[in-house]
């Protein structure tokens, strides 16, 4: 009896209307409503406390950064003090009758100025000045430049260190370095390099102490590497880096706060746990648990009805929409429902018929089109005739000693030679732009040469494939539109090829009377009277992909530049 009842309630059930059934699972789950009281102060308490902790992770991360930037401004001010010390530049750069007398400078001038430093901040490890007057090395104080030379970080830096303090980071040897050139001393022809060196630990002490538990810090660099790091009860690869740079307030269950530190290009990152808090009162507790247990019930009951009733239809009608979409379309889509989403099933499964009809019937069109028009085509074509005919005009030409109408009909012979490519839609970079000089050749002769042209392909990508007749259409364009309605002076056509790590790049470039972008950007698009610029963008984007084809800058008096881009593929 009550399997015959619950049959009776599913066809019923699965037979009525979608309201119907949202209002009865909607009636099941009414519950909810008791709930949202609580629900409210729980959240409220735990954004409060939540907004205390961030709050708290904020200013500790400010203070920190602060220390350290502090830091950072006594030890330029320090630079500064010995960079711009009149007395220490005069006694580096002063003439001296004897070592004993240079000495003594050493020791009674040079060496309290540069150790003073110390007494100030006592993070100081090193301080040196590097000279190139041939001074001799002096304890820790004055060394050659030339001892530097070879370091890593000297190479590296070497063409940006000038007057202004330059700070150095090696994260890996815990090495801080403030470095910059000594004005005073380039006003005597001198080159001389003030180091500072900071105890890295010492610099950074600051943030050892500011990581709660569930809480990490991280100090990054420009480039992403890390120069800090210490963590509190959380992996120190809890948030990686990438997300850390992009600005995210939030990944995960972590909550993220920067910190720029002003004097180095450094960026503080301190990331804590998105902790659940709640009341120490147990009578609340036991009225939450209570409502959260009627919840979880209420909803996996009706969760199990809508799954049963209507999510299933749905995910098989996604499911089969997505084979669709993978060009899957041979689908036998029936539903025997008869509620909404059963007849929404069933007019997919219709409208996936005629789709299926109307692309076969499109198919069976255009192939027949596409036949006829190769047969035309071939019918109008005869390569064998054209170029003998060609020959003999041109043996013609040379018997009466017409050397231009030759040199004409060998460029038109060499340019419907290559167009025709037996048939073949690709050939190689070479062969496209011989194709491209004989239509210039004889373009040129129909101009009376009245414009330059010069090719410059890198020899590199001769050997690379493309498609057949990319370059003509460009070139005519150019000439039609752009040099032939010049006003004044002498038309230029220039074509580039280049290649960078993975595509092949073939510029052509007018100083013709150019047009506004809005114009060029509509050449591509089929929206111009002219069909061939746009046909060379569509026949790129079809054979080799959408991320390569065809764009055009212009501008108005200042002529057109036309970029093909397409991949380097080898000619089989």
């Amino acid at each position: 009896m009550l399997s015959r009842l619950r049959r009776i309630f599913d066809r019923r059930f699965r037979d009525s209307r979608l309201i119907n059934k949202i209002m009865l699972i909607y009636v099941s789950i009414s519950v909810v409503p008791i709930l949202i009281l609580g629900a409210f102060l729980v959240m409220q308490e735990r954004n409060t406390m939540q907004r205390q902790r961030t709050e708290s992770m904020k200013n500790a991360l400010e203070q920190a950064a602060y220390s350290v930037s502090s830091d950072i401004r006594v030890y330029n001010n320090l630079s500064d003090y010995v960079a711009y010390n009149q007395t220490v530049s005069d006694a580096l750069t002063g003439s001296y009758s004897s070592k004993y007398d240079l000495y003594e400078q050493y020791e009674k001038t040079i060496d309290p100025i540069l150790q003073s430093p110390s007494y100030f901040s006592p993070d100081i490890e090193k301080l040196k000045i590097y000279v190139n007057n041939g001074l001799p090395s002096h304890g820790e104080t004055i060394a050659q430049l030339s001892d530097i030379k070879s370091t890593k970080w000297y190479k590296e830096n070497k063409d940006s260190l000038n007057q202004s303090v330059t700070w150095i980071i090696d994260s890996k040897k815990h090495k801080i370095r403030s470095v910059r050139t000594m004005p005073l001393m380039e006003m005597n022809n001198v080159t001389a390099l003030l180091y500072i060196e900071v105890k890295y630990n010492a610099l950074f002490d600051s943030f050892d102490n500011i990581c709660q538990d569930g809480q990490g810090l991280v100090v990054l660099d420009e480039n992403g590497n890390t120069v800090y790091q210490k963590v509190n009860g959380v992996s120190a690869k809890a948030v990686p880096v990438s997300r850390l740079m992009s600005g995210e307030s939030r990944y995960g269950h972590f909550y993220i706060e920067s910190k720029k530190i002003q004097g180095l290009q450094l960026t503080a990152y301190m990331y804590g746990k998105n902790s659940f808090f709640i009341w120490q009162n147990v009578q609340l507790v036991i009225v939450l648990l209570v409502y959260i247990s009627i919840v979880i019930a209420t909803l996996l009951i009706a969760s199990r009805m809508f799954q049963r009733y209507v999510v299933n239809d749905i995910t098989s009608l996604e499911a089969n929409m997505e084979e669709v979409k993978k060009g899957n379309r041979a689908l036998m889509v029936v539903s025997d429902s008869k509620d909404e989403i059963g007849g929404l099933i069933r007019g997919f499964g219709s409208m996936l018929a005629e789709i299926n009809r109307l692309i076969k019937e499109n198919y069976e069109n255009k192939l027949s089109l596409r036949k006829a028009e190769m047969k035309a085509l071939q019918a109008q074509i005869n390569p064998h005739f054209l170029y003998n005919s060609l020959s003999l005009i041109n043996w013609k030409a040379i018997e009466a000693g017409a050397d231009d109408i030759s040199e004409l009909t060998l460029a038109l012979s060499s340019f419907y030679r290559t167009s025709l490519n037996h048939g073949k839609n690709v050939l190689s970079v070479r062969g496209e732009i011989e194709n491209v000089k004989s239509y210039i050749k004889i373009q040129s002769f129909m101009h009376d040469n009245s414009f330059e042209t010069v090719v410059d392909v890198d020899e590199d990508i001769l050997e690379y494939e493309t498609l057949n007749l990319l370059l003509q259409p460009l070139v005519e364009n150019a000439i039609d539109h752009g040099i032939d309605m010049k006003e004044d002076g002498k038309g230029f056509i220039k074509i580039l090829g280049r290649q960078t790590a993975n595509t092949i790049v073939i510029t052509v470039e007018d100083n013709g009377v150019g047009m506004d972008q809005k114009t060029a950007d509509n050449i591509i698009t089929f929206k111009s009277k002219g069909y061939g610029v746009a046909n060379v963008n569509q026949r790129i984007e079809l054979f080799y992909g959408k991320p390569y084809g065809l764009r055009i800058k212009s501008e108005p008096g200042k002529g057109t530049k036309c970029t093909i881009t397409i991949p380097k593929r080898k000619m089989s």
